[in-house]
């Protein structure tokens, strides 16, 4: 792929995975921390649906303006000035459509407002995200790694420092916090833009942005569609129950570790999207390298589940002090969830790479409906364990029908052993955490441990040392 692709790969991870986890884990929960599971849960629905409905602000522009300047730097002007006036065209969209949909489930008043204000956020994080697509099509690599964290690392400065010298932590500081940090990684990312050279420009050169558009619509009904099954469940919390509020930051105080923990599967699949693209291309294997980054995601996502059957609030006290018995019962689901969708990391990545949207398109589909469908079934008894347990059902379908197209466009003996290595791993995790459950210790430092055995039952075992080289077949 290229030394200047991998050092810009290898800053990307190194500083996403300093900064981001550390800021939900450190500040965001201590934030909630101090306004209360119920304050909490009253904005994190609202910061759902802005989010579900991100999509609108950009309908594959990016990947557009990526892809396209990357292919024809010469292009620059007019392919990012039509991007641009689009972009500016699906804001004044966005928010109608969202604050539309948040009056039609019965927000008023302060609700709105805090909508509104979420929406704005999101809209200037998908302005970021623009101007780094622009960055990664100049091929300006490493300036786009720094803008990348440049909103949470000022975060985590500036809403820590206020955490710490102030007594009372209002909503509010949170959410301007959140738009001063944005502008500002949005001016660098602009001036980065600025001072990026570009070869001399081509007046000839086409601007595409309707089709890409167009082209752009699986897309983002597949982003649409993912995000409904990721972010209904606050909503349809704060909305079925009494408690709705109280029952949403409960779920958000579980929801933001398998958050943390998910940003790993993400920054895995954006390493391998290229290389699986640029495999198949050439008409080479990609099972050895599925297999393996698949081996190594379930290694961690086993183990981090079965610590958290073992014992929830051990995972969640060294986060939060107050309401962590209540949470507790949301966390083995969601790590659950965690350790499968990993997994549908990777084959959705394989699928993403042959350029079958329609299918991935189809099940995200099934996937927001079984969630929808268990939520409003679980809610009314059970609230967020329900919900919980929703998500973890609508993974379990979506990551199994993915792993079966890829098994079937790709089958192979490299899978038998990744799965019978895999069952192995489980079956001795699980025995694992009953044992520690029953007669174990308990607490923060004893259920870390439990990960870090889980982790080295993973080596132990060797099912992830299945040689990579063998197996070179046809793709199918």
């Amino acid at each position: 792929m290229g030394l200047p692709f991998l050092r810009h790969v290898s800053l990307l991870l190194a500083l996403n995975l300093a900064i981001k986890p550390l800021y939900l884990l450190v500040v965001e929960a201590r934030i909630q921390d101090a306004l209360g599971p119920e304050v909490y849960g009253g904005y994190f629905p609202a910061l759902g649906l802005a989010t579900l409905l991100n999509i609108l602000l950009d309908w594959g522009l990016t990947n557009h303006l990526t892809r396209d300047v990357a292919a024809n730097p010469s292009g620059w002007r007019r392919i990012a000035g039509g991007a641009f006036r689009t972009k500016f065209l699906l804001i004044p969209l966005y928010f109608m459509v969202l604050m539309a949909g948040g009056w039609a489930i019965g927000w008023r008043g302060d609700a709105l407002g805090w909508l509104a204000w979420a929406g704005l956020n999101q809209a200037l994080l998908s302005a970021v995200l623009f101007l780094r697509g622009g960055l990664q099509g100049l091929g300006n690599h490493r300036a786009d790694a720094w803008v990348s964290v440049t909103d949470r690392a000022l975060l985590l400065v500036g809403l820590g420092a206020a955490l710490a010298w102030t007594d009372t932590f209002e909503l509010r500081f949170l959410l301007a916090g959140t738009t001063a940090s944005l502008i500002v990684a949005a001016a660098l990312a602009g001036a980065a833009v600025q001072r990026t050279p570009r070869p001399l420009q081509d007046p000839a050169a086409r601007d595409d942005t309707r089709t890409a558009l167009r082209a752009g619509t699986p897309y983002a009904l597949l982003v649409l569609l993912m995000m409904a099954y990721h972010r209904l469940d606050a909503i349809l919390l704060e909305r079925m129950r009494p408690d709705g509020a109280l029952q949403a930051g409960l779920y958000a105080m579980g929801y933001r570790l398998f958050e943390a923990a998910n940003m790993v599967g993400y920054l895995v699949a954006t390493v391998l999207l290229p290389y699986f693209t640029r495999m198949l291309a050439g008409g080479e294997d990609v099972r050895p390298l599925a297999a393996g980054a698949a081996r190594v995601l379930a290694v961690g996502g086993t183990a981090l589940a079965a610590a958290a059957w073992a014992d929830p609030a051990g995972i969640l006290a060294p986060f939060y002090s107050r309401s962590v018995a209540e949470a507790a019962p949301v966390v083995p689901p969601l790590m659950l969830s965690f350790a499968l969708f990993a997994q549908g990391y990777v084959f959705s990545t394989v699928l993403t790479a042959r350029g079958e949207l329609r299918l991935l398109v189809g099940l995200a589909a099934a996937g927001a409906v079984v969630g929808a469908v268990l939520n409003v079934l679980w809610i009314p008894g059970a609230g967020a364990v329900g919900s919980a347990w929703a998500s973890a059902a609508a993974q379990t379908v979506v990551v199994a029908a993915q792993t079966a197209a890829v098994l079937k466009r790709h089958p192979g003996a490299v899978w038998r052993g990744a799965a019978r290595g895999a069952a192995i791993h489980a079956a001795l995790c699980a025995v694992l955490a009953a044992v520690w459950a029953a007669a174990g210790p308990t607490g923060t430092g004893a259920v870390w441990a439990l990960v870090a055995a889980g982790i080295g039952l993973g080596a132990w075992t060797h099912w992830d040392a299945v040689p990579l080289g063998r197996n070179r077949l046809g793709h199918g």
